[in-house]
């Protein structure tokens, strides 16, 4: 698990270092983990033999599980703001995987939204816990409220707008 949290890190580094989109961790003080590392980064479209991949945001996380409990599921919601910080989209990354009290891990997930170029150089990815599942079977999920909150400082019209206000709302609700 050190191997691949030191693996994750050092392409976060040399992705910083290669790229100028933002990254943020929403501040959650409830979250049963705890985002430590996130990194967005706009990727172009390749092709070289069987190979291939349209444009696509790679989304990097290392987290620590700060909740007490033993975690064997979890769901990373990873949203992206394009150049001029408007929604562009939101999903889940999900994980079915046991994680110790005190553990700490990562993970990669790729997305490839509408117009996925306008993230380039200047848009924002934004990461925060959406859910997580106990050993014991309980479930914590995000306060939304508060994630909308946090989510209009960088789109300030994100509720205001229909286009926005269908498209968050659906997204914030899914599951998936």
């Amino acid at each position: 698990m050190l191997k691949s949290i030191s693996i994750v890190f050092f392409m976060l580094l040399v992705v910083t270092i290669a790229h100028g989109e933002k990254s943020v961790i929403l501040p959650q003080k409830s979250a049963p983990l705890k985002i430590t590392l996130y990194q967005a980064v706009y990727q172009n479209e390749f092709k070289a033999g069987s190979m291939s991949h349209p444009d696509q945001i790679l989304h990097s996380v290392v987290y620590h599980n700060v909740s007490g409990k033993v975690v064997v599921a979890y769901q990373i919601s990873l949203v992206a703001f394009d150049a001029f910080n408007n929604l562009m989209d939101k999903f889940n990354g999900w994980a079915i995987k046991t994680l110790p009290v005190d553990a700490h891990d990562g993970a990669e997930w790729i997305q490839s939204p509408y117009a996925t170029f306008s993230f380039q150089i200047y848009g924002t990815g934004v990461a925060y816990v959406n859910a997580a599942r106990f050993e014991d079977g309980s479930i914590w999920r995000a306060d939304l409220t508060e994630v909308v909150l946090e989510l209009q400082k960088f789109d300030t019209d994100l509720i205001r707008q229909s286009r926005h206000r269908n498209l968050v709302l659906r997204a914030l609700h899914s599951h998936g």
